[in-house]
C-alpha cells in the first residue's frame, strides 16, 4: 500500500505545534493533585463504553469534540448532542454540545458540562450536625476545526471553568490542541491532542493549583473481513510513571507504566443504525480493584442505536466495590 507522503509531511508539522506542551514546564499540571479533575470524565455515551477519551474515533458526534476538537467537520453540522450521568453516591453529571460547519471558517462548536454533588453534610470537628452545603462543577467549551488536507484535521478548543463547594470557588480558563488523520488504505485513524493545558482565575484558598493536564494519542482501524473497530489510546503521556497504592513504595516497571498509559475499545458494527461497544482502562482497574482477584474495574460496555433521525447511546460502566455507572445520550441533527 502507498503512504500518502505529502499529508505525512503535514501531520507532524501540525504535531510540532503540540510540543511544546510536554515540555517540563507544562507537565508539571498533571497528575493526582490537580484541580477539576471533571475535565478528565468522558463526555459521551460512546466514549465511556469505549473505556475513556479516546484521540481517534472514527463517525465523531459533536460532543467528541470536548476529546479531541480535530474531530469536529461539516458533517457534524447542525449535530446537537445531550448526555446525562447518574454517578456513584448521586452525583450527576450533563453534558450538552452542537456544532455548525461556516465555509470557509470550519466547523464551529459549543459545549457545556456540569457536575452536582447534591447535598453534602456539613459537621464540626467532633462529629455535631451543622446542615449541608452544595457543591458544583461547570465548564463552558468553544472549538474550531478544520480540514488541513485530504484525510487531515486540525482542531483547538478552549474553556472556562468554574468550580463551587460551600463558601469556596474557583475558576480557569484551558485550551485543548488536536489532530486527526486517516489513513484510507490501511482503514487505520490516528490522533494526537493536548487536553487542559491551562491557568487558575482565581483559586479556592490563595493558593494556585494546577490544572489536569493530559497529553493523548489515538489509534482506530477496522478489521477487513469482520466488522469491528478496534481502538487503542495512550493518555497521561505528559509523564511516565503512573504510580499506585498498590505499588507499596515501589517503582513500576516500563511494561506495569506502559499498560497504565492504554486505553482499549472495540465497536461492534451490525449495521449502520446499531453498533456494541466494550472499553477497558487498566490503570482504573488497577487503581480500583480489590486485592488481586479478577475485578471489573475498568471495564464498560454499551450500545448505539439511530432510529429515525435520532441517535440512543447507552454506557455502564464499573468501579469495582463502589459500583457502576451509567451514561445515557440522545442525538439528533437540527
Amino acid at each position: 500500500m502507498s503512504f500518502p507522503l505529502k499529508q505525512v509531511l503535514l501531520l507532524f508539522a501540525a504535531a510540532l505545534l503540540l510540543l511544546p506542551a510536554a515540555s517540563p514546564g507544562f507537565a508539571q499540571n498533571a497528575g493526582g493533585d490537580a484541580v477539576y479533575r471533571f475535565l478528565l470524565l468522558p463526555g459521551s455515551a460512546r466514549t465511556a463504553a469505549l473505556g475513556g477519551n479516546h484521540a481517534a474515533l472514527p463517525d465523531a458526534d459533536a460532543a467528541l469534540f470536548l476529546a479531541n476538537p480535530a474531530y469536529l467537520n461539516a458533517q457534524n453540522s447542525g449535530n446537537l448532542s445531550l448526555s446525562w450521568l447518574n454517578h456513584i453516591s448521586d452525583v450527576n453529571m450533563g453534558v450538552a454540545s452542537t456544532a455548525w460547519h461556516y465555509e470557509p471558517v470550519g466547523t464551529i462548536a459549543m459545549g457545556v458540562r456540569f457536575i452536582n454533588y447534591g447535598d453534602i453534610r456539613r459537621t464540626s470537628d467532633t462529629g455535631q450536625d451543622l446542615g449541608s452545603f452544595s457543591a458544583n462543577d461547570l465548564a463552558f467549551t468553544a472549538g474550531l476545526g478544520r480540514t488541513l488536507a485530504p484525510n487531515l484535521r486540525a482542531g483547538a478548543a478552549a474553556s472556562f471553568i468554574h468550580s463551587g463547594y460551600d463558601t469556596f470557588s474557583s475558576s480557569a480558563v484551558a485550551v485543548n490542541a488536536g489532530i486527526y488523520y486517516y489513513w484510507e488504505s490501511a482503514r487505520l485513524h490516528i490522533g494526537a491532542v493536548v487536553a487542559n493545558l491551562g491557568t487558575q482565575l482565581s483559586s479556592f484558598d490563595g493558593r494556585t493549583e494546577n490544572l489536569p493536564l493530559d497529553i493523548r494519542l489515538g489509534f482506530n482501524r477496522r478489521l477487513e473481513y469482520v466488522p469491528i473497530r478496534l481502538n487503542l489510546t495512550l493518555h497521561s503521556l505528559d509523564r511516565w510513571e503512573m504510580p499506585l497504592a498498590l505499588d507499596e513504595g515501589e517503582t513500576p516497571g516500563f511494561s506495569t507504566n506502559l499498560l497504565r498509559h492504554m486505553i482499549f475499545g472495540a465497536e461492534i458494527l451490525f449495521s449502520e443504525n446499531f453498533q456494541v461497544r466494550l472499553g477497558y482502562d487498566h490503570f482504573t482497574n488497577e487503581d480500583l480493584k480489590v486485592n488481586t482477584r479478577l475485578d471489573t474495574a475498568g471495564f464498560s460496555f454499551g450500545a448505539g442505536i439511530q432510529f429515525r433521525g435520532f441517535v440512543f447511546d447507552f454506557s455502564r460502566s464499573s468501579f469495582s466495590e463502589l459500583g457502576g455507572v451509567t451514561r445515557i445520550g440522545i442525538q439528533t441533527w437540527l
